[in-house]
């Protein structure tokens, strides 16, 4: 549908853990460009294995400073040293146990989802304890090692800055805005390869270029933990 709109369309799956971001999430990106621009979008190369960030980087320094949320998981705020560090509390459903949930320092996080409640489990904890097909527990003994990431820390995985606050009262909501984002830094690194090939038409105000490399500029810099 889009090329008979007259767009020469690139798609690709892509794991953003290869591209600088400290989770596996693989999504499909579309891009397209107007036929009579006589251009077509090639998908940037993925980092080396060396260059991946894992959990250890991105969160590692959050480790000692998390609270929980209140009770009926609304925000804890006032008692957060980082903004929006606080974990949902609450049991762990069959489903949820019924699968590893722990990537351990020197990996990336399992995806984010727009969900607490089936948020990744802290690093710092071991990797459940498998009884049978469909069914973990957590490894006795180590069970106060087991909570979800917190609000920053996911937000940390999905690479916003920590300068990016998120509002809300029930920490559900803060979850589900991080988990439904597209990670900050895959989004830059696609738009600055549009720039890019935009810029070399000379079609472009150089404006226009300049604000965006400024913004581009701004974001790289930003994302520093991740």
């Amino acid at each position: 549908m889009f090329r008979e709109c007259g767009y020469n369309l690139s798609f690709q799956m892509l794991n953003v853990s290869d591209y600088g971001v400290p989770q596996d999430r693989k999504r499909v990106f579309f891009v397209g460009y107007k036929t009579d621009l006589g251009i077509k979008f090639e998908f940037p190369t993925p980092t080396t294995l060396e260059n991946k960030i894992f959990l250890s980087k991105a969160i590692g320094d959050l480790k000692d400073s998390v609270v929980p949320a209140q009770k009926g998981n609304i925000t804890n705020a006032e008692n957060c040293l980082v903004s929006n560090h606080e974990y949902m509390t609450g049991g762990f459903s069959t489903i949820y146990m019924s699968r590893n949930r722990v990537r351990s320092w020197d990996e990336v996080s399992f995806t984010i989802q727009a969900g607490g409640r089936h948020a990744p489990c802290h690093p710092q904890a071991p990797m459940f304890k498998f009884v049978e097909q469909n069914v973990r527990i957590f490894v006795p003994g180590k069970e106060d090692l087991y909570r979800r990431l917190s609000v920053r820390e996911c937000a940390r995985i999905q690479t916003f800055p920590d300068t990016f606050q998120f509002y809300y009262k029930n920490i559900a909501d803060g979850y589900k805005m991080i988990g439904n984002a597209v990670p900050v830094r895959m989004a830059n690194i696609l738009a600055k390869k549009i720039m890019a090939d935009l810029s070399s038409l000379d079609t472009t105000p150089i404006s226009k270029v300049k604000r965006w490399e400024k913004v581009s500029s701004m974001i790289d810099n930003s994302v520093v933990s991740a």
